[in-house]
């Protein structure tokens, strides 16, 4: 008599199966050697450390084969076997998810999955690169002029800043009334927290740049890179992002990551002359 296999399956994680799941991200689910961890999952480690364990999903029955990240404003990351695919799928929905972002393989069957109900709007997917660097390869050189914290008497020109980024990004059509002012909260917040910076030119911000995440322990993620149209080809984002990047590497963090367009060249050039490294693509996805 034979038997069929059990299918492998998707549940909440459990309190005492995160030793193993941080295991696996750090390893890359075993593709990295002994002592060794991957820095493109940093922000899932994080948020493990943080002790979010409600909020992720593990497939695999034996061993931890992928993870999803339910983020609470609408945002999942996965990571792993892009086999988990069908059986995150349903997490996922259910989350009401917006944006999706993550490995690529993953991601793409993730997207797949979730789009097959004749009801639902295909969404929007595009290829981003992840770059990193660390203190051996961050690019040497004295802090850019003009670079300092933002505060809030910048919040009127980050507002600004924010907005064009997300329509010059693809993020969608302009923003207006009650979603401006969203974009505005949230950059005051990130301004208290510290985790917004400027470049100044004749007494006003012409650049900024954030950080959506900043752990000791895991390394920070560079997001929100913006440049006033006026003062772009000098240099400013690739000394900006040297710059923010040997601050946080040399206040002993081990990795700092960002995420650009695949098309963006210009973007990508200037990481590149900061010190930053292609690590493999992922797939952003918007519904």
């Amino acid at each position: 008599m034979t038997t069929t296999p059990a299918r492998a399956t998707a549940q909440r994680l459990r309190p005492d199966d995160v030793p193993r799941v941080t295991a696996a991200l750090e390893s890359d689910f075993g593709r990295l050697g002994a002592g060794m961890w991957d820095p493109r999952h940093h922000y899932l480690l994080d948020a493990l450390d943080r002790g979010e364990v409600d909020r992720f999903v593990v497939f695999g029955d034996d061993r931890p084969r992928a993870v999803v990240h339910l983020g609470l404003t609408g945002t999942v990351v996965p990571a792993g076997d892009p086999a988990a695919a069908e059986a995150l799928a349903p997490s996922i929905d259910r989350a009401r998810w917006r944006i999706l972002i993550g490995d690529e393989p993953l991601a793409r069957a993730l997207v797949e999955a979730s789009s097959r109900s004749w009801w639902r709007r295909r969404p929007s997917t595009r290829v981003q690169r992840l770059m990193t660097t660390d203190a051996a390869g961050v690019a040497p050189g004295a802090p850019i002029e003009g670079f300092r914290r933002a505060s809030r008497a910048d919040l009127d020109l980050l507002e600004d800043f924010a907005c064009r980024l997300h329509v010059e990004d693809r993020m969608g059509p302009p923003l207006v009334g009650g979603a401006r002012q969203g974009v505005r909260h949230r950059m005051a917040e990130s301004v208290d927290r510290g985790m917004t910076w400027v470049v100044q030119r004749h007494g006003r911000p012409v650049a900024k740049v954030d950080l959506s995440l900043h752990s000791l322990r895991r390394g920070a993620q560079i997001a929100g890179v913006y440049v006033q149209r006026d003062v772009r080809g000098r240099g400013i984002a690739t000394g900006m992002i040297a710059t923010l990047a040997r601050e946080l590497l040399d206040g002993g963090l081990p990795v700092v990551s960002l995420h650009v367009r695949d098309d963006n060249v210009a973007a990508i050039a200037a990481y590149r002359r900061a010190g930053f490294t292609e690590r493999g693509n992922w797939i952003l996805a918007l519904r």
